[in-house]
């Protein structure tokens, strides 16, 4: 009989394996993103915000449509034909450079919705690697309760322990039983988390394998700070911001401006009064009174603003940046403590309260305390574990990109 305490140790170590159908591959996380990528919905849509910015750099580029205007009366002369044609090409590039800046933000939008589909399958991802764990976790428990269980039953029979054993036994059977029903739940919902973000149907079978505890190495907290003020998806568009403004301000000063039309005619069929012949013309509307004064205002106020925003930004990421590499760093450690020292102790003990309870040297109360505080302790190991992916998705978050 095997003992109490053999429960799969390497097994909240590395995934095992889901179920999966016949011939597929399991899924890293690398290869999970990657199909994230190519099939998230949310992505796809987000990337369509580049299309309705060109669409914008489109608009901004056209030229003012003329005006053709033909009048027919029974005064004379009885028809009048006239082309009113606008000239502003100084507003036109003014409006061009803010479109194209605002083209550019697109390419930050594109980075950060990118980023943010990073975060919700690490978490995903692992999440569902936890669950699976915690099944098997579970489903060692249910084998070691039940031992303890035909334990308690056979010294009763034997004469050698009260009812009161086997009745504390059945309990924590049926409390095992009820953990291994609810991480199984747990896991359902789980990859139904990952489905939806890999656009599949829910339940479809899907195996995912990988080492929570892994990661890749965490860069010098100076170098992450320098990332971090470099590529934050967040001060990015805030220097962003800034040019736009810039590009606003510069096309309210080109619209002082007055707008010239050009006007290019003729009258026709004016019989005995006069001769009916071509005429040009020049209009513009004269700024005596708005000269965009109060938009250039309070665009300059806004820039002012934008760039305050962006200083304060700024150094808030760095502090983000430290912050988050320290809790990576706290979290690593965390775990290594658990793998290292508190797992193997814990499994010994519940080993060695097993069968002291065997040669009747223990209680099963104590037996079961024992395993309770396995329990205790492999489930918090898989909490620091889930922690130490939050912490890792933190960082990236700040640094605006993969760790690696």
């Amino acid at each position: 009989m095997r003992p109490l305490g053999a429960v799969v140790l390497g097994a909240l170590a590395v995934s095992a394996p889901l179920a999966a159908g016949a011939g597929e591959a399991p899924l890293t996380f690398q290869s999970a993103l990657d199909l994230a990528v190519l099939n998230n919905l949310d992505l796809a849509a987000a990337r369509r915000g580049r299309a309705v910015r060109e669409a914008e750099v489109k608009t901004a580029g056209q030229h003012p449509n003329p005006n053709l205007v033909f009048e027919s009366t029974r005064d004379t002369p009885h028809q009048t034909l006239l082309l009113e044609v606008p000239l502003e090409p100084w507003k036109r590039s003014r409006r061009l450079d803010l479109a194209r800046e605002e083209l550019s933000l697109a390419d930050v939008e594109d980075a950060a919705a990118l980023l943010a589909l990073r975060r919700r399958m690490r978490t995903a991802f692992y999440g569902l690697v936890a669950a699976e764990e915690g099944t098997s976790l579970a489903t060692s428990m249910l084998e070691v309760a039940s031992r303890v269980r035909d334990a308690a039953q056979a010294r009763f029979e034997a004469g050698a322990g009260p009812r009161l054993e086997v009745m504390a036994a059945d309990l924590g059977l049926a409390r095992a039983k009820a953990d291994l029903d609810l991480a199984r739940s747990a896991r359902a919902s789980a990859q139904a988390v990952l489905d939806g973000l890999l656009n599949r149907p829910p339940a479809q079978p899907v195996s995912v394998a990988g080492d929570m505890a892994e990661g890749p190495p965490l860069p010098p907290v100076d170098e992450a700070v320098a990332r971090a003020a470099a590529g934050n998806a967040e001060l990015r568009a805030a220097e962003r911001e800034v040019a736009l403004e810039e590009r606003r301000l510069g096309l309210l000063k080109a619209e002082r401006i007055p707008t010239p039309t050009v006007s290019l005619g003729a009258v026709f069929n004016a019989p005995g009064e006069f001769d009916a012949g071509y005429h040009a013309g020049l209009s513009l509307a004269v700024p005596l009174f708005d000269r965009n004064q109060g938009q250039i205002a309070g665009s300059l106020a806004r820039g002012e603003q934008a760039r305050l925003r962006r200083d304060a930004l700024r150094r808030a990421v760095e502090a983000s940046a430290f912050a988050a590499h320290a809790r990576a760093v706290a979290q690593r450690a965390q775990v290594a403590a658990y793998r290292e020292t508190l797992l193997p102790t814990a499994t010994t003990i519940e080993s060695l309260a097993e069968e002291s309870y065997r040669l009747g040297r223990a209680t099963v109360l104590a037996v079961l305390e024992a395993q309770r505080s396995l329990r205790d302790t492999k489930k918090d190991y898989l909490d620091s574990l889930l922690s130490l992916q939050s912490a890792l998705a933190d960082l990236e978050d700040v640094l605006g990109g993969p760790i690696e």
